[in-house]
């Protein structure tokens, strides 16, 4: 064949006489995207077929040229098919009068091609017309998605953070593996369609809805908000929640959301035990010097606020507690500690706060509560230790406390005058015998 590039145009005279009348539509098909190949039959009983036609396209899609003429069988080794040769094709579907269409590839796989095979019907002629157009583009682009894809689902399956996609309906359309794994799901794919309120726990699920309220209605990312979890197995986790909105074309209207939670619960919960730790006595369990003065305050401005309420402060110290120390050693000292914060702990109401505030001084704030009621709760304590002496093996070793106790007032501005009030009470029933209440 010519390699030469020209346009083809078969003679009209070797054309029917209805197609010589068409001879304007051979003419637009110079100008399609996709190559074309007009065929007929020199006899009903042929095999092959002669190409009476081939646009521009054509030529330029397979690089032949002067197509006219010339027969079908020529195009086998240009148009690798996969399934047949292309004459065997073309039969088959002058045959069956059925389309066929295939894709195949260049010998060389740099371009990609889509074939169509279809019968022409023209009175009482028929003709075999054939479709060629270039699909490389498409197919990288599908190669290119698909690949996307994978890298898609292999985030998913591999974080070890908790991804998600939710629709307009806060419904998942994707997650990671980590948040089926946690919810008591073989696969992520499980729980597509699903919402919170079928996953979580009724309440957790609350917490994540009412934070998406403004995400959906506003279009406000939510950004390091600390939020719980339950895993499968009924215990409780913590993650850090970042969550965006996700927009339609328009650029306003949130049409889902993208999440990421990490879980902290490890770092949370060191953070909770140093917490712990700055804010509770590490013998006794009781609240610190440090949180129990915070706990004060925090009265002295709600008496501020409100001057009608009434808040005591008892300061408590051990009866020669020393004596403790030096006849049974310091071991049994810290189980006399423990015991008296463990009886105490016991008569304290839930708004009251316990603390030790020095050696073997304690103090209780009771909030809402009359000097009166105050002196009798202080007097039951009194007894209750009294009357509960430590068991240290076959020892039974007794101890008693003294109590001091003052009122907070409006005009107190600080800790310090309460404590030293409540303080100088507290001496005041050691220097009078010990064992016993008095009043600031």
């Amino acid at each position: 064949m010519d390699t030469k590039s020209r346009a083809i145009l078969v003679p009209a005279a070797q054309l029917d006489d209805e197609l010589s009348k068409c001879a304007n539509c051979f003419n637009l098909l110079e100008y399609l995207r996709y190559g074309v190949l007009y065929c007929i039959r020199p006899t009903e009983s042929a095999n092959d077929f002669l190409i009476s036609y081939a646009n521009r396209t054509f030529s330029k899609l397979t690089g032949i040229t002067d197509l006219a003429e010339h027969w079908l069988s020529e195009l086998q080794s240009h148009l690798q098919l996969l399934q047949h040769t292309l004459v065997d094709l073309a039969n088959q579907v002058m045959e069956s009068q059925r389309p066929y269409s295939e894709e195949f590839c260049s010998a060389d796989g740099k371009h990609c091609f889509s074939i169509n095979l279809s019968r022409l019907d023209i009175q009482a002629h028929s003709a075999l017309i054939i479709a060629l157009e270039d699909i490389s583009e498409r197919k990288q682009a599908e190669l290119a998605l698909r690949q996307m894809n994978q890298d898609f689902i292999t985030v998913l399956e591999s974080t070890s953070d908790f991804i998600y996609i939710k629709d307009q309906a806060s419904r998942i359309r994707y997650c990671s593996q980590t948040l089926a794994d946690i919810t008591g799901h073989k696969s992520w794919r499980d729980m597509v369609g699903k919402h919170d309120k079928e996953i979580f726990p009724l309440e957790t699920a609350q917490v994540y809805m009412q934070e998406e309220i403004p995400i959906f209605q506003k279009g406000i990312a939510l950004l390091n908000k600390i939020d719980p979890y339950f895993r499968s197995d009924g215990s409780m986790g913590w993650v850090s929640t970042n969550k965006w909105p996700m927009f339609d074309e328009d650029g306003k209207t949130v049409i889902g959301i993208f999440g990421i939670s990490r879980d902290i619960s490890e770092s949370k919960q060191r953070e909770d035990e140093l917490r712990t730790m700055a804010t509770t006595d590490f013998l006794t369990g009781l609240a610190s010097r440090r949180d129990f003065i915070d706990d004060v305050n925090r009265q002295i401005a709600r008496i501020h606020r409100a001057p009608q309420i009434q808040t005591c402060l008892l300061m408590m110290d051990l009866d020669f507690f020393k004596r403790i120390n030096d006849v049974y050693g310091h071991a049994v000292g810290d189980a006399m500690l423990q015991h008296i914060s463990h009886l105490m702990k016991n008569e304290v109401r839930r708004v009251d706060s316990i603390g030790r505030i020095g050696g073997e001084e304690f103090a209780i704030l009771m909030p809402d509560t009359t000097i009166a009621a105050a002196q009798a709760f202080a007097d039951r304590i009194r007894n209750k230790v009294m009357h509960t002496p430590l068991l240290d093996k076959d020892r039974v070793i007794p101890i008693t406390i003294s109590i001091g106790i003052t009122q907070i007032s409006c005009n107190d501005r600080s800790s310090d005058s309460i404590l030293e009030r409540a303080d100088t009470a507290l001496y005041q029933a050691k220097n009078l015998g010990r064992n016993r209440v008095e009043l600031a």
